[in-house]
């Protein structure tokens, strides 16, 4: 069993009662953790801003700030969000253990504490995490992959009418050229560059967010509500355009959200943009709201457009992927998507995709409430 836990792992103990807090400590420390303890949420906090542990143990029920509120606090902070957090509590009911988990909680245990039953939770959460950390590799591997087919799909059809038509315009220059053929070639030509000019962002893009690190002086606390209001100036044309009208769900206006607010707007843009690119002929309107189920507050976009098939969906889970690609007529390849999914993990939240074929698609960024965010 020794094996399967990483040697030395810090363990941060959080319990107020001082004889259960020695006793947890010294039982780990027998099986080869190292370990901090603290009496009280605030000092537990204010060390977890200059060190790291492997494993948060806490107590729900303390003097001060609980365990909830330490956890909202680590889950609304870049550095700390994916950090394993097992509770310790008194509590049993079904309730409190489904309230637990629910807002992200590794584990639950229940006082009295057993020796063994603690060190196999805190493995298990080791062992969840190296697996989580793999995984993430081996998407990162499978991503870079997925880009050089992407390359060779996606930028070989806008560069070919793009050349084609130029070749064609030298070609018949000298022959005199019909106004409205040359009108024609020019918009081809133009259409196909800002093909090429949002696939080459979007890879910058999607490249620099592979190895950004989003630290706590990148993110501050913002009003949920007010993302989706910066997101919307760009579109008034293409929403002019198509014919469609944006509605602003008058709820949830005060709640907070602790984040980079420019990349949270890019990835709600993308979403925008997406929205009106997928539209139907008869669609009307997109629906822009902020949803609240903490600790998480949802910015949520629901549009009438073509929709999707559940496979559809479940394929949007790869990156680059572009739902029924072969009979789409609008370009892509999936990079917005892409985008916005590690926008939100990188913000320690997750996004949800709801479509029906010919009915429209809702999708919701979930993101931590921040600690400043008012209760109701």
């Amino acid at each position: 069993m020794a094996s399967e836990s990483k040697p030395g792992a810090l363990i941060q103990v959080v319990e107020d009662d001082p004889h259960l807090n020695m006793a947890i400590c010294e039982t780990l420390r027998s099986y080869g953790f190292s370990v901090e303890s603290f009496p009280a949420g605030v000092q537990a906090l204010e060390w977890l801003k200059e060190h790291r542990p492997d494993v948060i143990l806490c107590d729900i029920m303390m003097p001060g700030m609980d365990g909830y509120t330490l956890l909202r606090h680590t889950r609304a902070d870049p550095q700390l969000r994916t950090l394993p957090f097992i509770f310790l509590t008194a509590r049993t009911s079904v309730a409190d253990q489904r309230l637990a988990r629910e807002i992200g909680v590794e584990d639950y245990l229940t006082k009295p504490i057993d020796s063994e039953n603690l060190v196999i939770a805190i493995r298990n959460a080791l062992r969840r995490q190296r697996v989580m950390q793999e995984e993430m590799q081996r998407q990162l591997d499978n991503l870079r992959h997925r880009i050089v087919n992407v390359l060779q799909h996606e930028f070989r059809t806008p560069l070919t009418f793009v050349l084609g038509y130029a070749e064609y315009l030298l070609e018949t220059i000298n022959s005199g050229v019909d106004l409205d053929e040359l009108r024609d070639s020019i918009g081809v030509i133009l259409d196909g560059g800002h093909r090429l000019q949002r696939l080459i962002e979007g890879f910058l893009l999607l490249a620099e967010l592979q190895s950004y690190v989003l630290r706590a002086e990148d993110s501050n606390d913002v009003i949920a509500i007010n993302l989706w209001k910066g997101a919307l100036p760009m579109f008034e044309t293409p929403l002019q355009e198509a014919g469609l009208q944006v509605e602003i769900a008058n709820r949830n206006q005060h709640v907070i959200v602790n984040g980079n607010a420019d990349l949270l707007q890019e990835a709600l843009r993308r979403l925008l943009d997406n929205a009106i690119r997928y539209r139907r002929p008869t669609s009307q309107r997109i629906q822009l709201s902020v949803e609240r189920l903490p600790p998480y507050v949802g910015l949520r976009i629901q549009d009438d457009g073509v929709g999707m098939t559940p496979e559809q969906v479940q394929a949007l889970a790869k990156p680059f992927e572009q739902a029924d690609r072969d009979n789409r007529t609008t370009p892509g390849a999936g990079i917005s998507l892409a985008v916005v999914r590690h926008v939100v993990i990188l913000h320690g939240g997750k996004l949800d995709i709801e479509s029906a074929s010919g009915q429209g698609t809702t999708v919701t960024v979930w993101l931590p409430i921040a600690p400043s965010s008012p209760e109701s």
